[in-house]
């Protein structure tokens, strides 16, 4: 192939690509595992049919960096235009390193149920989906900034792909829950709180009402003898400075 007029170009590009190549080949294996572990018919089929967008999204990330001088790698070396430099292989190489060790394929047995580790697994898939994303977000960002229209495009194609099956995962997190409770959790406490609460609420107001009604019944009657005092009082001083009528003289 003819050297790029335009390697420190390539050489950026290639690089995020690559990135994004090493978590679509490191989906392969995982996908694989959930697929196993799905027993929902909607979700297996749906991990099922990501797992071919996931290779075909493989090849389309290798196809572009071999079209950009580069040579596309999962492992440890991050490949590139050879004038990429010894700095950028080195950063490659260690997040490569550091993503094999940290995420490896999923673990099957760690949750309390059968529903609860399914749940787990359509998590973690939604925390890869969000990853993958990302990764498709800064790719398309980098060409946008190079001006190379064809990564963008592929960029965009990918990230919607990926938005979709989120969303697919996104709709299995509802029911699973349902499941779970109904594995875990006795029905006669399923919701307890909630009538706990209320019922102390409802304790609250009866007791705050009556409160009410006997400051309401003591002010009351406060005021009637405060009334009866004054006109009492009243009363007596009448009583007392009624002038007495003049005897008449003779």
């Amino acid at each position: 192939m003819a050297q790029s007029e335009t390697p420190a170009r390539d050489a950026v590009l290639v690089k995020y690509l690559n990135e994004a190549y090493g978590k679509e080949k490191q989906l392969e294996t995982a996908l694989t595992a959930q697929i196993a572990l799905a027993k929902r018919p909607q979700l297996k089929k749906g991990l099922q049919d990501h797992l071919k967008v996931t290779k075909a999204q493989s090849k389309g990330l290798a196809k572009r960096m071999k079209e950009l001088g580069g040579k596309a790698d999962a492992g440890p070396d991050l490949p590139g235009p050879d004038v990429a430099g010894d700095a950028v292989v080195l950063v490659g190489n260690v997040a490569n390193r550091a993503l094999a060790a940290a995420k490896g394929p999923v673990q099957a047995l760690r949750g309390t149920s059968e529903a609860d580790n399914e749940l787990r697994n359509v998590r973690d898939c939604l925390w890869n989906e969000a990853e993958e994303i990302a990764h498709y977000n800064v790719i398309e960002a980098a060409a946008d900034a190079l001006k190379d229209r064809e990564t963008a495009k592929l960029a965009r194609t990918y990230r919607r792909q990926e938005e979709s099956m989120q969303k697919l995962l996104e709709r299995q997190i509802a029911p699973l829950m349902k499941a779970v409770v109904k594995e875990e959790v006795p029905s006669g406490e399923r919701g307890s709180s909630s009538r706990r609460s209320s019922s102390r609420s409802a304790s609250t107001r009866s007791s705050s009402s009556r409160s009410s009604s006997s400051r309401s019944a003591a002010s009351g009657s406060s005021s009637r003898r405060s009334a009866s005092s004054k006109s009492t009082a009243a009363k007596t001083t009448g009583t007392r400075t009624k002038p007495k009528p003049r005897k008449k003289s003779s």
